[in-house]
């Protein structure tokens, strides 16, 4: 994978250039672009270049291209020019032009933006008794989420910033809902309502959606244990089961109404004209009446069983759950929504951790959920959620490309895409 960079000085966008051209790294296939380290690392390492993601310009299968503010040290052999001829540099000149407020347009993507969230950064670890004692580190960046790592005397601490309905502009007035939770404000509750149940914020900022986590440890995916997988489901379910007919109060919360009702009614919306069915095979698109026939049974038979609808964390995988101690929290609530608890279970059970088809992870996991209904049913109930799960997925991804721009819009699209095809293959 080649990495190219368009490296734009604060003060006047003057762009870096090396005598071979704009900067460049190879890094292993597989990279995936938000995680943007890996990138950063290989600029510093190989180049001698300190510099901030502020958005990707480009991805391809083979190339992927950013524009990146600096933000200290530069390559000896560089130098700063006010113009290149290069279709790159006029991407990133486009964006830079775009004014403050413009549709799918994150503040985290303009230069500047660093320097106040730092600000804000340093008063709360202040605040908290831990300054900071290093330079942050960019872990993630793209139009749904940027987030720093910043070492501290208390150890690392993440600071994360969030795409959200109040933050963010669609790209049309008619846009479909942003699906996303107030992630800062839900976590804030969850852990005054539920302590140790879910990580508590060490400082959020409501307004512009930001908030300060500690480091959780660990993903659960690097676990070798099955007993702390088996105990991460269980201590999942009964977080869920202690909110069991309890929606208006996670409404009220920030959570999406994302219950069976509602997946119902979007059917015709997934399965119709859209950016994702567009890609389909034409067999396969031969093949949506009748799997919307079939989910919609699989609706009605669920909510028959009668395990009631609760707390989803929505992307619950198993890079999404870090061990500290062997106790296990679940991260990464901006999908948090209402809906029927075991739709949680289509993302955690995947075949690249093995340890998660492990059958006794389930078992504990219906086990915690006996009081509603037969060990039979529950076991049919699970089955049914996972197609409906895959029908879940669908509906997030197809109303984020609305709120997104470039290579982010298009993750979305794709990830509608796959999940349609589990659907229809």
């Amino acid at each position: 994978m080649k990495v190219t960079a368009v490296v734009v000085r604060p003060e006047d966008e003057a762009v870096l250039v090396l005598p071979s051209g704009l900067p460049q790294v190879e890094l292993a296939d597989g990279f995936w672009f938000p995680d943007v380290e890996t990138p950063l690392r290989a600029f510093h390492s190989e180049l001698g270049l300190d510099a901030d993601v502020l958005v990707c310009l480009d991805r391809q299968p083979d190339v992927t291209a950013y524009l990146l503010e600096s933000v200290g040290a530069i390559p000896s052999d560089a130098r700063w020019v006010a113009e290149v001829d290069d279709p790159l540099v006029t991407a990133a000149r486009e964006h830079l032009a775009l004014p403050s407020g413009h549709p799918v347009t994150p503040l985290w993507t303009k230069p500047g933006w660093y320097a106040d969230a730092l600000g804000w950064i340093d008063e709360q670890l202040d605040a908290a008794g831990s300054p900071r004692t290093g330079v942050p580190a960019q872990v993630r960046s793209w139009g749904l989420s940027n987030v720093l790592r910043c070492p501290t005397a208390m150890g690392d601490v993440y600071f994360k910033a969030l795409a959200h309905s109040s933050t963010i502009r669609p790209a049309r007035v008619d846009a479909l809902p942003l699906l996303f939770a107030h992630e800062p404000l839900l976590l804030r509750r969850l852990a005054d309502d539920r302590p140790g149940s879910v990580p508590e914020p060490l400082a959020i900022d409501e307004k512009q959606v930001w908030m300060l986590l500690p480091d959780l440890g660990p993903p659960l995916a690097t676990e070798p244990k099955v007993e702390v997988w088996i105990d991460s489901l269980r201590g999942h379910a009964r977080l869920q089961r202690s909110y069991a007919d309890q929606a208006d109060r996670l409404l009220e919360f920030t959570c999406v109404d994302r219950r069976l009702a509602v997946l119902d009614g979007e059917i015709d919306r997934l399965f119709g004209p859209n950016p994702a069915t567009e890609r389909l095979e034409a067999a396969e698109r031969a093949r949506l009446p009748r799997r919307a026939k079939e989910l919609r049974e699989a609706i009605t038979e669920l909510a028959a069983i009668g395990v009631p609808e609760t707390l989803l964390h929505g992307d619950l995988h198993p890079r999404n759950l870090a061990v500290r101690d062997g106790s296990v929290l679940a991260f990464d609530w901006t999908d948090a929504a209402v809906s029927h608890p075991f739709l949680d279970l289509v993302t955690f059970v995947e075949r690249r951790s093995p340890i998660s088809e492990d059958p006794r992870l389930t078992d504990a996991y219906l086990g915690e959920w006996e009081e509603y209904a037969e060990p039979a049913d529950l076991r049919r109930a699970l089955a049914l959620a996972q197609e409906l799960g895959a029908l879940h997925q669908v509906m997030t991804s197809l109303h984020l490309p609305d709120h997104l721009s470039g290579p982010s819009a298009e993750a979305m699209i794709d990830g509608a895409h796959w999940w349609l095809r589990s659907l229809v293959s």
